[in-house]
């Protein structure tokens, strides 16, 4: 374990240094149509190797877990990266775990050098049906659609919902952005027409497999929200040791200092939460899905939280345009609805816990412990 944590420190302060470094949407603040698709940034990502953290060696990777993941999500949250590295890297494991051969050996080495950018998206309450081998339909609320070259998107087959590997260029298909108020981030329609579908294009997740996609797009989620509330927090406290009012910091104020600090120790707790989630997902511990929805949720909550505080203590400054707080704010409220509500995942961890109370009882097993005698 000490060794996990050592490499995953390593792997932190190397991409931190990097990000840091790179002139992003906090150095420029975007218009309201929001930044573009930082493609300096995508290079700079496919050349340093971090786009195939989590993909085989077989296919060009370095074949690391869904914790390695985390620390690049977590980092690119801090600097509000305008990059789909969230989509692109969990479609790639999909395709890794449910694709055919052939789609792994062509699709994932150029996942890893950056020639194809992916995106993903979930099942919805309706979803288009596979008819005659073709496709017609809208997906919406897809992440960076108008920029990706390689859709996966849900698609029902009979009585079962699997994931179609599309091409954005194939007849048929055709993407439109949509606004969004998070101007680092694109979201947008995905409209099929007619599209054809190969059986060997279709990905069969099965529910297990559905189960963990969504886990991993969950916990990239509040590892986006942590990284991005320990860098507005950052600079809050920062901004309360230079605003001067009444001849003083205003950071020396008792009521701020509690505020800032009692902000820490929430953040402190969700970066635990989130870590501790995305390490017991990485290793399949038992338990691990009702972790990353607690961390989903809470990350998140905190994040939208924090930024709307943000706001507040930077005074009359803080409202402004030219100020990033407003760019923080509105990630955080986009994170907050991404890949499930607050109150999807609250449901899904109560659902999970009774089912272990109840599979606990059938077993024989005391769903609470026994009172002690005296």
């Amino acid at each position: 374990m000490a060794d996990d944590i050592l490499s995953l420190g390593d792997l932190r302060d190397a991409i931190r240094q990097v990000l840091r470094g790179h002139a992003g949407p906090l150095d420029a603040i975007p218009e309201e149509t929001g930044a573009p698709f930082d493609h300096a940034l995508w290079a700079t990502m496919a050349e340093l190797g971090w786009l195939g953290l989590g993909i085989d060696e077989a296919q060009g990777g370095l074949g690391l877990s869904i914790a390695h993941l985390a620390v690049l999500f977590e980092e690119l949250g801090g600097v509000l990266g305008a990059v789909p590295a969230i989509e692109t890297l969990i479609a790639a494991n999909a395709i890794a775990a449910h694709g055919a051969e052939t789609a792994r050996a062509q699709l994932l080495p150029a996942i890893v050098a950056g020639e194809t950018v992916a995106t993903i998206a979930l099942p919805a309450a309706a979803i288009p049906d596979i008819a005659n081998g073709a496709v017609t339909g809208t997906i919406e609320h897809v992440a960076f659609a108008g920029d990706a070259g390689l859709f996966l998107l849900p698609v029902r087959n009979g009585a079962e919902t699997v994931l179609a590997l599309i091409a954005s260029d194939a007849p048929g298909v055709s993407a439109e952005a949509r606004p969004v108020s998070d101007l680092t981030r694109a979201l947008g329609w995905v409209r099929l027409r007619d599209v054809a579908v190969r059986e060997r294009d279709l990905l069969r997740p099965g529910a297990e497999g559905w189960d963990a996609i969504a886990d991993q797009l969950a916990i990239a989620i509040a590892c986006d929200a942590i990284g991005g509330a320990a860098e507005i927090l950052a600079r809050t406290v920062d901004y309360l040791g230079i605003r001067v009012q009444f001849g003083r910091p205003i950071g020396s104020f008792q009521a701020l200092k509690h505020r800032a600090a009692s902000w820490k120790v929430l953040l402190e707790a969700a970066s635990a939460l989130v870590r501790h989630a995305a390490v017991a997902l990485a290793a399949g511990e038992e338990g691990a899905a009702a972790l990353v929805s607690s961390a989903k949720f809470y990350a998140c909550d905190v994040y939208a939280a924090i930024c709307e505080d943000a706001v507040q203590l930077h005074g009359g400054i803080g409202f402004t345009w030219e100020h990033p707080c407003h760019l923080f704010l509105k990630r955080a409220k986009l994170d907050q609805l991404l890949y499930g509500s607050a109150t999807t995942h609250k449901e899904r961890v109560a659902r999970l816990a009774f089912a272990a109370i109840a599979a606990e009882a059938e077993g024989g097993i005391p769903p609470f412990p026994e009172p002690m005698q005296g």
